[in-house]
């Protein structure tokens, strides 16, 4: 099993916000990084909530974010929520002072010095910011940043979607949408299909096969793959 396909499985089985939020040390270990931090700018419309945060950052320097309120100033969130791109936190323009500042102390705290951030844009107008952070060196960053926000891609979008699923933030009437994948995957499944036969079939690898599925689990909070099919059939998501 790739780590992106432990992640997203891991992330299936959370069934509660404290279980999930327990999880981003799992997260962590897997991955072999700093740290995990989710940060939810703006919630879906509609609701009263203000931002909210789920990271594996030490506390003291949690606290110290909060009570100095950096979120005006940090430009990881004031660049991540105004754009669309993932953010390499070597390309912010640490020219100023203050942001040197700002970078060298959230590193005494162990943050990092380097970092990868996702942002995400829901179809609630809810927006979030999803982030790993590694001590490594120029040379090991470049070698490693690709691989790592290449699943930081898929992660922070199941994780985003989970945290707000699990916070109430979503519409229980709002059904998950599948991926045509997906539904073939989980379809195939249902009919007692094995992985190794639903590649020969789709023209896929493997992995990939287990990749959707995963996602699937994901995306309909199921904990297993037989929970997975019972409530894509429920939803009319997919025909068994």
């Amino acid at each position: 099993m790739s780590k992106l396909e432990e992640t997203l499985s891991g992330l299936g089985k959370a069934q509660t916000l404290p279980s999930l939020t327990l999880y981003m040390d799992e997260l962590r270990a897997i991955y072999g990084v700093a740290n995990i931090a989710f940060h939810l700018v703006r919630p879906p419309q509609l609701t009263e909530r203000k931002p909210a945060l789920m990271v594996t950052y030490n506390q003291q320097w949690v606290d110290r974010y909060i009570e100095q309120d950096y979120f005006r100033i940090d430009p990881i969130v004031l660049t991540g929520v105004a754009g669309f791109l993932p953010l390499d936190w070597e390309s912010v323009n640490r020219s100023n002072e203050r942001m040197r500042r700002l970078f060298a102390e959230a590193e005494s705290y162990g943050v990092g010095n380097c970092g990868l951030t996702v942002p995400i844009r829901g179809a609630g107008h809810d927006r979030s910011l999803v982030t790993m952070t590694t001590f490594e060196t120029a040379n090991d960053w470049e070698r490693r940043r690709l691989a790592l926000l290449r699943d930081l891609h898929i992660l922070a979008y199941f994780i985003h979607d989970r945290y707000l699923t699990l916070s109430d933030l979503r519409s229980p009437l709002t059904r998950p949408r599948l991926s045509r994948r997906e539904v073939q995957c989980i379809e195939a499944i249902a009919r007692g299909r094995a992985p190794k036969q639903i590649a020969y079939d789709l023209d896929l690898s493997i992995s990939a096969v287990r990749l959707y599925i995963c996602s699937a689990k994901v995306k309909l909070g199921a904990s297993n793959t037989y929970q997975a099919i019972a409530r894509a059939v429920q939803d009319q998501l997919v025909v068994a």
